[in-house]
């Protein structure tokens, strides 16, 4: 739940990257540099890679957790997908073609991970439930 809580994080950082760089070409005939539009998308580029870490993390505990079976499931699709947005925005730098589907794996992960933390909660109130009822 709290990677999901980052995911929805992450995406208002990109929207104050923009709108960060945008400020800075509020005057007419305005231009901005490398520096200055990396200095509005740093904060979303560092929790960018937090979450890569905690998918990591939600990996291994997946795994751990369903040793025995060896299964991957969502956390691992979660994971490969988390990877797969990290080369779609470093590969989006040279052809923005990529870059276009940066954000639309955005989508789709925000939705996995709102799938599994949904999922989650679901167990822990069914578990409390009956755990209430017994």
């Amino acid at each position: 739940m709290i990677l999901f809580a980052a995911i929805i994080v992450q995406v208002g950082l990109s929207g104050y990257g923009a709108f960060y760089s945008a400020n800075k070409l509020e005057d007419e005939g305005s231009t901005i540099d490398e520096d200055v539009f990396f200095e509005g998308f740093a904060p979303h580029a560092i929790v960018g890679y937090l979450i890569l870490l905690g998918g990591l993390v939600l990996l291994v505990l997946g795994v751990a957790a369903g040793l025995g079976k060896w299964r991957l499931g969502r956390h691992g699709l979660l994971f490969g997908l988390l990877i797969l947005q990290m080369l779609l925005a470093w590969f989006g730098f040279e052809v923005p073609a990529i870059g276009f589907l940066h954000p639309v794996n955005a989508l789709v992960i925000t939705f996995l991970a709102g799938w599994i933390s949904w999922d989650e909660l679901k167990a822990r109130r069914g578990g409390a439930s009956t755990a209430a009822a017994a």
